[in-house]
């Protein structure tokens, strides 16, 4: 019998869809903003690739469908090759399509952007299958612009969350104050994902000490950003102001969380004074109000090693199964699973996401 006979509904909370090209977007704005978009073209890709060129390429040769397009781009090769293979109940689609527009300089063209990625995807996908779950996505230029898409399509079947894309403005800042309250009202978890702009430009976050030197620094670096973002939400109030808001981490690894728990409550309780907008233990609010996904699960060389990754304080509430699906390291879910204590499987299999998102990331599922 195999690790999937025996495990419990399994949810994926990285899985990335594309278009096989921006033109099948424009169908989804208006006609004013299609002839804008037609006339001067649309950037869906955040990384200065001329500064951290890939040193291959970005997805998995296999996962490229016989049907043509980039990989991901074809619905019923991901249910084909990933999701039924691996007996996937429900998959957050996360596009990346709107990733570009952080590096765009108009506000409004990015938001009817990103409207018309969110209309596409719950049109030809959410609606096609439902196992298919989308986190809508908001540009960071307008944060009131953002919140009306959420209320717009917040309640729609199949929307589960909403992937909020970063330019220079930390989550902690009352800069996403609308954004936060439109996701608390239609309950909905905001989902950051790194977008690929980080360390590229002045308007971006980057890591500690500076702008790294290649792909392969920057990617051993880039947990930072998302530990730093967890810390500026909590000491700058956002669960004070919303304390039904919901985060979930998407690939920015956990294993730090080790030392950052401990640090924050250690600073916190020596120094309350410094954060007075944290009204408790740091590390509570972490366990209330985030979630972590698996990839890129680390791989020590021991198994004492990797199991103390699992001694996280109430990480067995906190972890999300991902695979990052058709990326280059998409993690196999049979091989990640059988490497999570057995007694965490069922809750990082889908009770945490049903935790997190409600019942319906699983409306395939009876």
């Amino acid at each position: 019998m195999t690790i999937q006979q025996e495990r419990p509904p399994l949810v994926d909370c990285d899985v990335h869809p594309l278009v096989k090209s921006v033109e099948s977007i424009y169908p989804y704005v208006s006609s004013s903003w299609r002839r804008h978009f037609e006339t001067r073209g649309a950037r869906m890709y955040a990384r200065a690739r001329d500064r951290y060129n890939h040193p291959n390429r970005t997805y998995r040769m296999d996962a490229v469908p016989e049907s043509g397009g980039p990989a991901g781009s074809d619905r019923d090769f991901t249910l084909e090759d990933h999701m039924t293979p691996f007996g996937v109940a429900s998959a957050l689609l996360l596009p990346q399509e709107p990733y570009g527009v952080t590096t765009w300089s108009d506000p409004s063209a990015a938001g009817a952007f990103c409207s018309g990625v969110n209309d596409y995807f719950l049109e030809t996908w959410v609606d096609y299958d439902s196992r298919f779950n989308l986190a809508i996505s908001v540009s960071p230029h307008d944060p009131q612009l953002a919140a009306q898409e959420i209320r717009r399509r917040g309640g729609e079947i199949g929307v589960i969350g909403v992937q909020l894309l970063l330019n220079e403005q930390m989550m902690g800042s009352r800069w996403f104050d609308p954004v936060y309250q439109a996701a608390c009202e239609m309950n909905l978890p905001i989902v950051l994902h790194q977008t690929g702009n980080e360390g590229c430009y002045t308007t971006s976050q980057g890591p500690s000490g500076g702008v790294p030197r290649s792909y392969g620094e920057r990617h051993v670096v880039l947990t930072q950003v998302g530990a730093a973002n967890v810390v500026d939400m909590i000491t700058n109030g956002a669960f004070e102001r919303f304390p039904t808001l919901r985060v979930v981490m998407v690939e920015w690894g956990f294993s730090w969380l080790s030392s950052l728990l401990p640090r924050m409550d250690f600073l916190w309780e020596n120094d309350p004074d410094a954060a007075p907008l944290v009204k408790k233990l740091p590390s509570a609010y972490v366990a209330e109000h985030f979630t972590f996904t698996t990839q890129p699960l680390d791989e020590p060389d021991t198994r004492d090693e990797l199991q103390s990754l699992f001694r996280i304080p109430n990480i067995e509430k906190m972890l999300l199964f991902s695979s990052d699906y058709p990326h280059y390291d998409t993690d196999d879910p049979d091989f990640v699973i059988k490497r999570i204590p057995e007694a965490m499987r069922t809750r990082v299999c889908f009770e945490n996401a049903v935790d997190v998102f409600g019942d319906k990331v699983l409306r395939s599922t009876p």
